[in-house]
């Protein structure tokens, strides 16, 4: 059963997938977006970069200095928040930026007395206020994929129809749920299809589709995340897709998406 949102409540989403280049780090960035801009009030959203890669941080222009305070510091209670949120581009988002430095801090959170509740309770105790939080995942299962889960109220799954994603999911739903059985609760939101060509002949892909439907019933959400260029255009030019072309169908195809987690 579903834990369901309370109205005015924080809201935390993890975007989580255990291989890379299935549009894990897209999806957070677009959904974040897409959640600060869904409703005629402005909403306001933290994007938290939890991969060492630093793919997301990237994403939004941001090219952090030597030195500078990125996710561990917070996560680790070295700096505040407020000292190491990036704002993109004057508006309502706010960016937790990550950086290779971020392989070190994840031993040090790993071996706390906290782990594996250190980012919840670091995003509980600080005094800034946001509407929506969006974590985005490195491409393993490993402790800071640990920490994004337990803080997070649901999480999501990035599926591109192929086997090996197919496959893959089935080992994540598994991990999450053993997370879950050691006491932490831990809710599916929804798994959704991307990179998905509607014109392409791809039975096979179509038939993995409809497999993960049925294994997964309602969770399975009804969007899809067309492929579609401009997504990665907009991310070369620091953008998001809604601020890139938002006629675009990566614009549509995320703002959809989004609704439907916001709604659902």
């Amino acid at each position: 059963m579903q834990k369901p949102y309370i109205n005015n409540q924080l809201r935390i989403i993890t975007i989580i997938n255990n291989k890379g280049g299935v549009g894990k780090t897209t999806t957070a960035q677009n959904v974040g977006a897409a959640m600060a801009t869904f409703s005629k009030t402005d909403k306001q959203v933290l994007i938290v970069d939890l991969d060492p890669q630093g793919s997301l941080t990237k994403s939004f222009g941001i090219s952090l200095e030597k030195g500078s305070p990125t996710v561990g510091s917070f996560i680790l209670s070295k700096e505040p928040l407020s000292q190491v949120i990036v704002n993109y581009n004057h508006s309502n988002i706010d960016i937790l930026p990550a950086n290779i430095g971020l392989i070190e801090d994840e031993e040090v959170i790993k071996d706390s007395s906290e782990f594996p509740f250190n980012l919840k309770k670091c995003l509980e105790k600080d005094p800034k206020k946001y509407d929506f939080v969006v974590i985005d995942c490195p491409p393993t299962l490993s402790a800071l994929t640990k920490i994004a889960l337990i803080a997070c109220h649901r999480y999501y799954i990035p599926l591109q129809p192929e086997y090996l994603s197919y496959e893959g999911l089935r080992e994540l739903i598994h991990y999450t749920n053993h997370i879950s059985q050691s006491g932490s609760s831990i809710f599916l939101g929804g798994v959704f299809a991307v990179r998905f060509n509607p014109y392409a002949n791809k039975k096979f892909s179509r038939e993995l589709i409809e497999m993960a439907k049925k294994q997964l019933g309602d969770r399975f959400l009804t969007t899809y995340i067309r492929e579609n260029s401009d997504l990665y255009k907009a991310q070369a030019q620091g953008k998001h897709i809604f601020d890139y072309n938002k006629a675009s169908n990566g614009a549509i195809d995320y703002y959809n998406l989004t609704k439907e987690i916001i709604l659902k």
